[in-house]
């Protein structure tokens, strides 16, 4: 990569942010591109936010990734925000466009890419139960009722942020059937022989044991997902698997999200495989 005086400059804003797989796979896909820009990851801490957002325009930087802890609280500093963006509650990327900064949300977009591009899953009609009701399954139950799901299930720890979780949405696409259901749901055969797909949108797996579903009461067709990408077969995954259910890693979901935030960026599409083989050395179990 040469770095010039006309090389554009784009990033990520997070804290911590050194752990951000984002650099790896951005810049592999500019560089395949031909584009004369650089990725470049900037720790920027909670109380120097807003100032960090002024520096985009200041900087002249042409766009950046959002991730932890920014993605609600970037919101107020923008200039505007994608109906996407303002129905999920949070930005993962910014545009700038000629000073203008316009917040997106691409989370929801690559996890629906990815169901059908790398699970060969159409959200249309299908029943869904989605573990957890935090950020990540906000992104995950916006992008499945922009995408005409008939049944959504909200499984969660604690019922009444998920009953919240779900009138919010209820109110927003009343075709949809939301319902909130405890822990204790996921080994309840009357919900789990309804449906075609279970999301595990939960950072269980990777500090604590996973969600506990009885895989074998699902019908023999059913997707298991899970949003955590490292490692590829998750707990979650793995018991699926062992149920012999077919099952869908969130590699896809981190790949596709930053494929579509680099053309929001560039107006270029990038490939997806270049991105994805960038990540993978760094993904590959270690040896002993």
């Amino acid at each position: 990569m040469k770095i010039t005086g006309e090389t554009k400059v784009i990033g990520i804003f997070g804290y911590p942010v050194r752990h951000s797989l984002s650099p790896l796979m951005q810049n592999a896909a500019l560089m395949d591109l031909g584009l004369n820009y650089i990725y470049l990851p900037f720790e920027v801490r909670p109380e120097q936010l807003e100032t960090a957002i002024k520096g985009i325009r200041a900087l002249g930087i042409s766009g950046v990734n959002i991730t932890i802890p920014h993605k609600e609280k970037v919101i107020p500093f923008l200039d505007e925000v994608t109906e996407e963006a303002s129905l999920i509650g949070s930005v993962n990327t910014i545009e700038n466009k000629n000073g203008k900064l316009i917040g997106h949300n691409t989370d929801s977009m690559g996890y629906i890419r990815s169901l059908r591009e790398d699970g060969g899953f159409e959200p249309r009609g299908k029943n869904i139960l989605v573990i957890g009701a935090g950020g990540a399954a906000r992104g995950i139950i916006a992008g499945l009722s922009m995408n005409d799901v008939s049944v959504i299930f909200i499984a969660n720890r604690t019922v009444e942020k998920g009953k919240a979780l779900a009138e919010e949405f209820k109110n927003k696409f009343r075709q949809i059937n939301f319902s909130a259901l405890p822990l204790s749901s996921l080994k309840d055969p009357e919900i789990l022989s309804q449906v075609d797909l279970v999301v595990n949108a939960t950072s269980m797996g990777l500090e604590e044991g996973a969600p506990d579903v009885e895989f074998s009461l699902t019908p023999p067709h059913t997707l298991v997902s899970d949003i955590i990408y490292k490692p590829a077969v998750t707990p979650f995954l793995k018991k699926a698997q062992d149920a012999g259910r077919k099952t869908l890693g969130g590699l896809g979901m981190l790949v596709y999200q930053g494929a579509i935030s680099l053309e929001i960026w560039t107006s270029q599409k990038a490939k997806v495989e270049v991105m994805r083989n960038s990540l993978t050395p760094f993904l590959a179990p270690c040896k002993s």
